[in-house]
């Protein structure tokens, strides 16, 4: 019953697949070449939902005729082989270190030959492998498996060219906690698509340098956020004024590439974050400083690592704050401002530049606490430490260790690496919990 124009043309093994074509005159070759509106899609600059879209309907690479081919003869299909589709494991399945490219992951994906398969899969792993294909596409593979819990897709060659995507970026119910899409040339998030059911999310060494303002409006639920290795630049000057054509400057003139301008909407690299999260890694990510709206929009937040980045002044943080790491910076003083963080636990703050420490500054519930390799000369253990229960001062320049309040709740100690010459009278009597006392590479004699 088809129209004149069209005729059946064979379409490999996979089963309900014939290709339609039209044939107008020309040869069955000539029949088989990409129709005209195809050529002008391919030709065009942007890519359109159907673009990316369009080898889901083509999924197997069977599917493919070959240019030139004349037979036109609809051959009978063959059985789909079982083996093609991936089987989880106890709800696992686990593709990584496979050497999976994009047609191969879409046939173990198939969402007709797999779907028994599909619906028992809660983790999928498809980490380390070849796959080169946009994130929105990607996506499209996972539509059926709807009880997919997490997906790690790190290592491998995943980008972001859909220019508008938000006219189409909805996704069905969806489940989906957990997504690892770290180590890959993603580049820029400013049209991110994904289920917004996500809770969690690993985006390190992805060569974003920016997390634009839409961000924390797509990832509502986002409460575990992940981006070291990263760099967000602030820039000074804004693209356009970037684009004037600079002058040849007189000699001696300094040049600035890049600056802290967190106070101005142009060049912050760090223009929202979703209010929800709670557990927030930045390390090694080249941030100067935090964004002003930063301690009042993140108010649940429970985890930050800032280590390895180059503040040199302590930011302001939300008293819910419990684990703060900002060790490896360029921080000389802790301010007074620390003492707000009512709920904070853990604090390490070593490999810095601070020269003195004020334990009267520290907040009461401080449990854990690394000082080393700074430059701190004297160190007064107070009774505001009544908490503390293991203090790291190693590597610094201390010569006088008091102990001038009671610590009963200090078991373990390590001043090792200073210039302490001996112990004061009492200091024993004082930390009547300790366990372990480090005092090696001091100047006792």
């Amino acid at each position: 019953d088809l129209p004149s124009h069209l005729k059946l043309s064979p379409a490999g093994k996979a089963p309900r697949s014939l290709q339609l074509s039209r044939n107008s005159g020309r040869s069955s070759g000539a029949a088989l070449e990409p129709s005209a509106p195809a050529e002008e899609l391919s030709r065009s600059g942007d890519r359109s939902l159907l673009q990316i879209l369009s080898p889901r309907l083509r999924r197997s690479p069977g599917n493919f005729l070959r240019k030139g081919e004349r037979n036109t003869t609809a051959l009978p299909t063959a059985p789909p082989e079982p083996t093609l589709c991936g089987t989880p494991i106890n709800g696992t399945l686990n593709l990584s270190h496979s050497n999976l490219t994009q047609d191969e992951l879409m046939l173990k994906l198939d969402e007709d030959l797999c779907k028994a398969q599909l619906d028992r899969i809660l983790e999928l792993d498809i980490s380390h492998n070849n796959v080169e294909m946009d994130l929105l596409y990607l996506f499209t593979l996972f539509f059926h498996m709807e009880n997919t819990l997490s997906i790690d897709a790190s290592f491998n060659k995943l980008t972001i060219n859909i220019l508008d995507p938000s006219s189409f970026c909805e996704f069905p119910s969806h489940q989906l906690l957990f997504l690892n899409i770290s180590n890959n040339p993603i580049n820029s998030l400013d049209t991110l698509c994904l289920p917004s059911s996500i809770k969690e999310i690993d985006l390190s060494f992805t060569n974003i340098s920016q997390i634009p303002l839409n961000f924390a409006k797509k990832l509502v639920n986002l409460e575990k956020m992940h981006v070291q290795g990263n760099h967000f630049i602030y820039r000074a000057f804004s693209e356009s004024e970037n684009a004037l054509p600079m002058c040849t400057p007189p000699p001696g003139t300094v040049h600035i590439n890049a600056i802290s301008f967190v106070r101005k909407e142009v060049g912050t690299p760090i223009e929202s974050l979703p209010d929800k999260v709670k557990h927030l890694r930045m390390s090694n990510c080249s941030i100067v400083e935090l964004p002003e709206w930063f301690a009042d929009t993140v108010e649940e937040l429970l985890f930050l690592d800032l280590s390895s980045n180059f503040i040199s002044v302590l930011p302001n943080f939300p008293p819910s704050l419990q684990h703060l790491d900002i060790s490896n910076n360029d921080i000389k003083v802790i301010s007074p401002s620390l003492k707000s963080l009512s709920n904070l636990t853990v604090f390490r703050i070593q490999n810095n530049k601070i020269m003195g420490v004020h334990t009267e500054l520290f907040p009461s519930a401080l449990k854990k606490c690394d000082l080393s390799k700074n430059k701190v000369k004297l160190l007064s253990l107070t009774s505001a430490l009544e908490k503390l229960e293991h203090l790291n001062v190693s590597g610094n320049l201390i010569t006088r260790l008091e102990a001038a309040g009671h610590l009963p709740a200090l078991t373990s100690l390590d001043s090792s690496h200073n210039l302490i010459p001996e112990l004061p009278d009492g200091f024993g009597a004082s930390l009547p919990g300790l366990k372990y006392f480090n005092l090696s590479g001091n100047k006792i004699s």
